[in-house]
């Protein structure tokens, strides 16, 4: 019973790699269908961990290996929860309340998941950043059905929000 479900979980999850890799406009098609919270969030954590450990080959760090590796995997999840927060945010605004929190943060899950598989390489961030925010637009368009234009104003509004966000803690904890 156990292990029927681990081998389902893990046909799901290598699935949902594969296609977003190679036809990620048809896996957000089919998005509402196949995925629930629980499987985003199993996607999230197995991404997460993943890039934890990846991270943890790029350097040397002051603090012990454990230490970094929770950073860094809270920072991957973190991220996750906050741009899809951020982005259900705009939607809302924007938009009025159309689509739940759920599809929303499965959008953000699987797209910034999938680029955390390579995004531990510090310079593929010129390459996964752009691709991430290109799979979330595609999820908006195909799995929420918005027009391109409103795909693209959420997009905008939230990626100038996080930017800002972001701009603010690194003023406010660097110096």
């Amino acid at each position: 019973m156990i292990l029927e479900s681990t081998l389902k979980s893990c046909q799901f999850y290598s699935y949902s790699l594969i296609q977003l890799l190679i036809e990620p406009g048809h896996f957000f098609r089919e998005l509402g269908e196949k995925t629930t919270v629980r499987k985003a969030l199993g996607f999230m954590v197995i991404c997460s961990v993943f890039f934890a450990i990846a991270s943890l080959l790029t350097g040397a760090y002051s603090k012990p290996v454990w230490i970094m590796a929770i950073i860094f995997f809270v920072n991957a999840s973190g991220m996750i929860l906050v741009s899809s927060f951020i982005g259900y945010t705009a939607m809302v605004l924007i938009m009025g309340k159309r689509i739940s929190f759920s599809i929303v943060f499965s959008i953000y899950a699987f797209s910034s998941g999938v680029t955390l598989f390579m995004s531990w390489l510090p310079f593929f961030l010129w390459f996964t950043e752009p691709w991430k925010w290109w799979l979330i637009y595609t999820g908006f368009k195909n799995t929420c059905g918005f027009t391109w234009k409103q795909a693209l104003v959420i997009l905008v509004v939230s990626m100038t929000v996080q930017f800002f966000l972001i701009y603010s803690a690194l003023i406010a904890f660097v110096n």
